[in-house]
């Protein structure tokens, strides 16, 4: 098997400028729309051919530090059902644009969105469950529950969110999936070394209907059709800083069985990961589950548990940093928190 990588254009031009380390942010695919996010400039929507179709470069900040938390974004998703697709940055700020525009082929052109509404500060993790958005709490309070926002719709009629925190007995969230088809029949929730599921309900979800423990701490769940994919980096007794990411060592990977939690493929990281506070270091393919090293290099282990099949070579001589990723097809398109504005 061979594995190399490509650079590809990330389109970090924008009209907001400030002293934003240059990065990417998170790389998201919705079904055949991908984006991703120039830290601290822009968010670019392009197709399955990787070609930005809309891009967003807006702050409503002139002020440096708040126009880079501004355009840090922690979520790009979509809300099918309302016909638009949302972002949400560090300071809680979704912004709604209408996913039609966004898939319309032509010259890139930029986009407004149709509305901005308040959330949560600070939520790293989130899924759509229906018309509602489910948030992990802000880390940095390490708070137990998920964060569940009214229906949301093509409208708003106000800027506040209504929000109710459920599954408060689970402990702090640090990994979320959306488990099932279109309609979504559960969410897979990750913490303290441990997977659960819970059946989702009109107003959020469910009591948890099973809850497994893993060699690690979960960062990343996938739902690949199939199976629940968990993977993450050592599992510790002692809290990690959010900003000391090179601390986060080692690690594995796990898929479970949606309806009881059985482990059925299971590995362990030999090679160190670009871990992270908000990363995806990792991204199912078929037949294979994808982890990206910290100095660029992509190793590709056997999704029917035989181990590494094959590594890339690295991109860099050093670390750098937290690695954003998402699956395409067979492609895997990623970038890093320090890396540049540099697409791979």
């Amino acid at each position: 098997m061979s594995v190399y990588a490509v650079e590809v254009d990330s389109f970090p031009q924008s009209r907001v400028h400030n002293s934003q380390p240059h990065g990417i942010g998170r790389v998201a695919m919705l079904g055949d729309l991908c984006a991703w996010n120039n830290l601290g400039r822009n968010v670019v929507f392009a197709g399955t051919d990787l070609r930005p179709r809309a891009v967003f470069d807006e702050s409503a900040f002139s002020e440096d530090e708040p126009s880079q938390y501004d355009l840090d974004v922690h979520a790009i998703l979509e809300i099918a059902r309302a016909g638009i697709v949302i972002t949400l940055n560090h300071f809680g700020m979704l912004r709604a644009f209408p996913a039609d525009e966004l898939r319309r082929p032509g010259p890139l052109r930029r986009v407004a969105p149709v509305w901005m509404r308040q959330f949560v500060a600070d939520v790293e993790r989130s899924v759509v469950v229906g018309e509602r958005l489910l948030g992990s709490r802000p880390r940095e309070k390490r708070l137990p529950g998920l964060l569940v926002t009214e229906p949301l719709t093509a409208q708003a009629a106000r800027i506040d969110i209504e929000i109710e925190v459920q599954l408060e007995e689970w402990g702090m969230v640090t990994a979320l999936a959306a488990v099932g088809d279109e309609g979504t029949s559960a969410v897979a929730v990750g913490g303290g070394g441990r997977v659960g599921l819970a059946p989702t309900a009109d107003d959020g979800v469910g009591a948890l209907r099973w809850e497994v423990g893993v060699d690690f701490e979960p960062a990343v769940l996938l739902w690949d059709g199939e199976l629940v994919w968990a993977a993450g980096s050592e599992h510790t007794t002692s809290p990690i800083d959010d900003y000391d990411w090179e601390a986060l060592r080692g690690g594995g990977f796990a898929a479970l069985d949606p309806r009881d939690g059985r482990v059925v493929v299971s590995g362990v990281f030999g090679e160190e990961l670009a871990w992270g506070n908000g990363g995806a270091a990792v991204a199912v393919m078929p037949g294979a589950l994808v982890a990206i090293g910290r100095q660029g290099q992509l190793h590709v282990f056997d999704a029917h548990g035989a181990g590494l099949l094959a590594s890339s070579a690295p991109l860099a001589d050093d670390s750098l940093g937290i690695a954003h990723g998402a699956a395409v097809g067979a492609t895997m398109l990623y970038g890093f928190n320090r890396g540049g504005y540099r697409l791979h």
